[in-house]
């Protein structure tokens, strides 16, 4: 799947000479003249890097990037402001304002080229990041859902077999004990079901290998205090 780049230019040749070297370059492009309609278009598409012009009609440049810097779903899209700006302040303006690399026009090819694929390269290491993260996530889940659910479960296991050995004996006045062992055991799997639905920022304990395990009983201490 080709890395997705979207272009961001009033200057309707600048966006035809560009969209042309990208996409000789291997990469997949969209195209929009102006802020406004990268906007529409920035959310279907979700590029791994935005070539953005600074000064458009609409919604320049500056603007474009604090929106997309200031929305949690897009803000990891890497963006490069494209300007014949090249004063110090207006290249630290536009970093502040949310992009990720400024280049300075005119600018030969092989420049954008390479700030584009240094933006890929950034963009993969995240996906990486983020891909290690869940894997994590699901195996400290795993290990929290093991450790929490097998003392109650072996609970249960006993009680029934004691309610079988009970029932083959025929001593019927201990199915009772047997039934309330199930019922006890019952009402805690269902206030461990309401811990995991209710948990928010948990905490982590170590388990066994390294791996850790989700601290469902404590709460994560605000580190703010």
């Amino acid at each position: 799947m080709n890395s997705k780049i979207l272009l961001v230019d009033d200057d309707a040749d600048a966006r035809v000479i560009l969209n042309r070297v990208l996409t000789k370059s291997g990469y997949e492009v969209k195209e929009a003249s102006n802020g406004k309609e990268a906007l529409q278009v920035v959310r279907g598409y979700m590029p791994d890097v935005m070539l953005v012009d600074w000064m458009m009609p609409e919604m320049d440049g500056e603007q474009l990037a604090r929106w997309i810097k200031s929305d949690s779903t897009l803000r990891f899209i890497y963006i490069i402001l494209l300007t014949a700006r090249g004063d110090m302040k207006d290249q630290v303006r536009g970093l502040q304002a949310g992009a990720d690399d400024y280049i300075t026009k005119p600018a030969p090819h092989q420049e954008i080229l390479a700030r584009v694929e240094s933006g890929m390269r950034v963009q993969a290491l995240h996906k990486e990041i983020q891909q290690l993260t869940r894997r994590v996530a699901l195996l400290e889940l795993a290990a929290t859902v093991g450790h929490e659910i097998n003392n109650p479960l072996n609970v249960i296991y006993l009680a029934l077999d004691m309610m079988r050995k009970s029932l083959k004996q025929k001593e019927y006045d201990k199915l009772g004990k047997g039934l309330e062992l199930i019922a006890e055991t019952a009402d805690r799997l269902k206030e461990i079901a309401r811990k995991f639905i209710e948990l928010r920022d948990p905490s982590t304990t170590s388990y066994v290998d390294n791996l850790k395990m989700i601290d469902i009983h404590k709460k994560k201490k605000d580190s703010r205090r």
